[in-house]
């Protein structure tokens, strides 16, 4: 039996999120976030780094709207060359398509990585141990080195595999949020 690599891992799931009927990612997303606001790290944090969804990822944008109205600051990522730059926004107006044609910041307050009280991260795959296997550009690696708080990655349950292949580079998240259950890594 063939192992799989993170590339064919990578294809496979990525096609699988973006056959989802629109529906059921809305069905999934809810249950994410349902499971993401029940964390009281997340409730007592000051400052949250969310993501923009694309390509079938679970829809957190609701939190968006959520993290502002308990006056915690939100921070989204931009791609500037090789890295994530953290930018606080005050809004979803100040979103433009950005690089990948993924809704980014156009400007805001720059947040240094370690002063993050809560990040949601995206991914293709997590394992149980809460490593991950993203797009294959290592922007989320570089970032989770220096990311300070609680990282909690977010996938629907399909996308949660026992074990993903990892590199010497790869670092875990705290714990993975599914729409049925939380995993603490480790």
């Amino acid at each position: 039996m063939k192992v799989l690599d993170k590339k064919d891992i990578r294809r496979f799931y990525i096609r699988r999120r973006e056959r989802l009927p629109e529906e059921e990612v809305r069905r999934l997303s809810e249950g994410i976030v349902k499971n993401l606001l029940s964390l009281k790290e997340l409730r007592e944090a000051k400052r949250v780094l969310l993501y923009c969804p694309h390509r079938g990822e679970p829809d957190i944008s609701y939190l968006f709207d959520w993290v502002l109205s308990q006056k915690k600051e939100l921070v989204l990522p931009k791609v500037e060359g090789k890295k994530l730059r953290l930018l606080k926004v005050e809004g979803k107006e100040v979103l433009k398509p950005g690089a990948f044609c993924i809704l980014e910041p156009e400007g805001g307050e720059e947040v240094k990585p370690e002063e993050i009280d809560f990040s949601i991260i995206p991914g293709v795959a997590f394992d149980l141990k809460g490593y991950r296997i993203g797009y294959g550009k290592g922007y989320y690696d570089r970032l989770l080195e220096r990311l300070g708080g609680i990282k909690a990655g977010v996938c629907y349950s399909f996308q949660l595999l026992e074990e993903v292949p990892r590199d010497s580079w790869d670092r875990p998240v705290d714990l993975v949020v599914c729409e049925d259950k939380i995993y603490r890594g480790g």
